[in-house]
């Protein structure tokens, strides 16, 4: 497997930042809003609400920009990402709840420099973690997430 194929990343990064908005949407907010409650609830809230919210938005991103009827990016959007959705998600809220806490004794909000800060922190890390996998995607398969692949099989 080719690591190094500069036309590859150019198009993870631009998919794997697509995915992110959708993602964080709302992964982070959920988190921010239930950040007191039990770690394990705030997980799989998170967890719903971004799967929900990133699915939603990479359906609206799939018909508006590619042209693809409804059920179509439902189903492109679903199979192309559900696992770099995952990583993403599990990324972002366990890192926003492992280092929140210590940060802070009281509720983060986003408009505090720190919740920012740590939302930023999250995100990229989110980022980065599901980056390799959709690279490994995209050789593998000639497919990417939100993104027109030029690589032929």
């Amino acid at each position: 497997m080719n690591w190094a194929d500069i036309q590859n990343w150019k198009q993870c990064f631009i998919s794997t930042f697509i995915c992110l908005i959708g993602c964080s949407i709302g992964t982070m907010g959920t988190t921010f809003y239930f950040l007191n409650y039990n770690l394990f609830l705030v997980l799989f809230i998170s967890l719903i609400a971004g799967f929900i919210s990133c699915m939603v938005f990479m359906v609206f991103w799939e018909t508006l920009f590619h042209k693809m009827n409804f059920l179509d990016a439902v189903k492109h959007s679903y199979k192309m990402s559900f696992i770099s959705i995952l990583i993403m998600m599990l990324t972002e809220t366990t890192i926003t709840l492992l280092i929140a806490p210590k940060l802070l004794s009281h509720q983060m909000h986003l408009n505090t420099m720190h919740g920012f800060n740590m939302m930023l922190l999250a995100m990229g890390l989110g980022y980065l973690f599901s980056l390799p996998y959709n690279y490994y995607q995209l050789q593998k398969t000639g497919k990417i997430c939100h993104e027109k692949s030029t690589k032929t099989l």
